[in-house]
C-alpha cells in the first residue's frame, strides 16, 4: 500500500487519529472540545485493554479500527472471554487501497487470545459481508443491524440484552434521551446537537444524556441511540428536520403544543 501507514496508536495519540472523525461545518473552538472530550473517553478505554489502530494516507489520518474486552465495549452484551470491535471506517477517498482488511487483520491479532471477536454490524456500516469474509457468522439479529462474533472456540457465545427502561412518561412533557459513548467526536456532536433542538422546540421538552463508557454502563442505559418518553425511535442516524418532526408530534399528540 503505497503511502498508507498503519499502525497502533498509543493513548497520546489519539487526538491525531481522532481529527478524522470531527463532522464538518464545527466552528474551532467546539472542534478542540470535541477532541478534548473523545481523547479522554479513548484514553479511559485504553486503560481498561483498548487497543486501537489507524491508517495514514500522505501523513493525514483515513481508517481506524478499534478492539476491546468485553467489559470495555459500550454495549449491552452478554458473554464471557470475548473481545468486541468497534468502528471499523476508512474514508471514502482511501477506499480500495486494502486498508480495511489490514486494520481487520491487526484488530484479529490483537484479540488472538480471545474467546472470540464479537462485533455489532449495520447495513450502512459494517456490513455483514465483509465481516463474513473473515469467518465472522452470525449470532443475533438486531433490527437493522446483526451482532456477528468469530468464535475461537465451541463454548463462545454472545448475545446483544434488550434493556428494559421506564416507558410510563409523564403526561405533562416529552423527555428525550441521548444514550452514547464519548470515544468519537462526530457521536458527541450528532447527540447533542439534536438535544439541543428538542430543548429549543418547546419548554414541555425535557432532556438527559447518559454518556456510556462500559458494558455495565451500557446494560444499565440500554444501547447507544436516541429514545423518546423511553423508547428508541430511530434505527439509526436521523436528520435534524426529521428529528424535530417526530418530537413535534409527540407534543401534539400528548396536547402539549
Amino acid at each position: 500500500m503505497a503511502h498508507v501507514r498503519i499502525h497502533e496508536i498509543l493513548p497520546e495519540e489519539v487526538h491525531d487519529l481522532n481529527v478524522m472523525c470531527v463532522p464538518p461545518g464545527v466552528g474551532s473552538d467546539e472542534v478542540s472540545r470535541l477532541l478534548e472530550e473523545s481523547v479522554s473517553a479513548q484514553r479511559r478505554a485504553a486503560a481498561m485493554g483498548a487497543r486501537v489502530f489507524g491508517a495514514f494516507l500522505g501523513g493525514e489520518p483515513v481508517g481506524r479500527v478499534e478492539v476491546m474486552p468485553i467489559e470495555a465495549a459500550p454495549l449491552p452484551l452478554e458473554g464471557d472471554g470475548l473481545w468486541v470491535l468497534r468502528c471499523l471506517w476508512v474514508l471514502e477517498n482511501a477506499r480500495g487501497l486494502g486498508i480495511a482488511r489490514a486494520l481487520m487483520e491487526l484488530a484479529l491479532k490483537a484479540s488472538g487470545h480471545a474467546r472470540g471477536l464479537a462485533v455489532l454490524t449495520y447495513p450502512d456500516w459494517m456490513p455483514v459481508g465483509f465481516f463474513e469474509k473473515f469467518g465472522f457468522t452470525v449470532a443475533q439479529r438486531s433490527d437493522p443491524g446483526f451482532l456477528l462474533l468469530r468464535a475461537g472456540g465451541a463454548d463462545a457465545r454472545v448475545a446483544l440484552v434488550q434493556v428494559a427502561r421506564d416507558l410510563a412518561p409523564s403526561a405533562g412533557e416529552v423527555k428525550v434521551e441521548a444514550v452514547f459513548n464519548a470515544r468519537c467526536p462526530w457521536i458527541i456532536h450528532y447527540y447533542r446537537t439534536r438535544l439541543a433542538l428538542a430543548r429549543s422546540i418547546s419548554d414541555k421538552v425535557t432532556t438527559a444524556e447518559h454518556v456510556i463508557h462500559t458494558r455495565d454502563e451500557a446494560l444499565e442505559f440500554g444501547e447507544e441511540n436516541l429514545y423518546i418518553d423511553g423508547a428508541p425511535v430511530f434505527s439509526g442516524p436521523v436528520g435534524l428536520d426529521d428529528f424535530e418532526s417526530v418530537v413535534r408530534e409527540r407534543l401534539a399528540r400528548k396536547g402539549l403544543l
